[in-house]
């Protein structure tokens, strides 16, 4: 960029890259100094004709699971997100978008909460919802760092977390249910007593069951190694190629 003469920060640089599963590749800036220059949208067009053709950029998002939020509360409504912006104290439109976790089509006939993932636009007003709290439909609700669960491949359905099935090292299908090499959904196994986990070698639950000690195993050491809040100094950026 340089020799065309687009001005850029003379200490700019890329300190860290992370490839993501879905062919994004995720990048840490060295100061925040840079990560402004990124903010100005003239700098990432001239940036991304440099970079490369179908490639975009987006802003690291930071994801907050909220428990037991009124089903009053309707995470489409920009204005019940502006409320809840109003009374923490943080800045408008620091939350991106709300969403249930569970379909409300699924919602027992008497059940008056539900839980729902916050997506904030900064670290700063995120790590504010877990420290202070949110007020959401008129109920203060705790919330905590949203984690991603130990992926699990879904071919032949093991926890190593060194691969997914579109690079999965194995010719041939492991069923996630019954453990038998065909796809698990052709499976026909229906007792539970007849599941096979692939992971624990054993049978009586399925390698999805979020029951299976192998799963539980990753997760606690998961949850122990993550901090609690989000940390770094310097904002993150997702180059990724476009999608047909």
């Amino acid at each position: 960029m340089n020799k065309d003469e687009i001005p850029t920060p003379s200490d700019l640089s890329f300190i860290s890259a992370h490839k993501l599963p879905h062919s994004g590749i995720l990048y840490e800036l060295n100061t925040k100094e840079s990560d402004a220059w990124f903010n100005i949208p003239s700098n990432r067009s001239n940036f991304l004709e440099c970079f490369g053709t179908n490639v975009t950029i987006k802003d690291r998002s930071y994801h907050i699971l909220m428990e037991n939020v009124p089903i009053a509360f309707f995470p489409e409504s920009t204005a019940a997100l502006a409320d809840t912006e109003k009374k923490a104290g943080i800045a408008p439109k620091s939350i991106l978008k709300a969403r249930y976790i569970k379909p409300i089509v699924r919602r027992s006939p008497n059940q008056r909460t539900a839980h729902i993932i916050l997506t904030f636009k900064s670290r700063e007003s995120a790590n504010h919802a877990i420290k202070f709290r949110l007020s959401i439909a008129s109920k203060k609700v705790y919330g905590h760092k949203l984690l991603p669960e130990p992926s699990r491949c879904l071919k032949c359905h093991l926890y190593d977390g060194n691969h997914m099935a579109t690079n999965c090292p194995n010719e041939a299908d492991s069923c996630g249910t019954c453990g038998e090499s065909h796809r698990m959904t052709t499976c026909s196994v229906t007792d539970q007593n007849n599941y096979y986990c692939v992971n624990c070698k054993a049978k009586g639950h399925a390698a999805w069951s979020r029951k299976c000690p192998t799963f539980i195993g990753k997760w606690e050491v998961h949850k122990s190694e993550t901090a609690s809040h989000y940390t770094g100094s310097t904002q993150w950026k997702i180059p990724s190629r476009g999608r047909k």
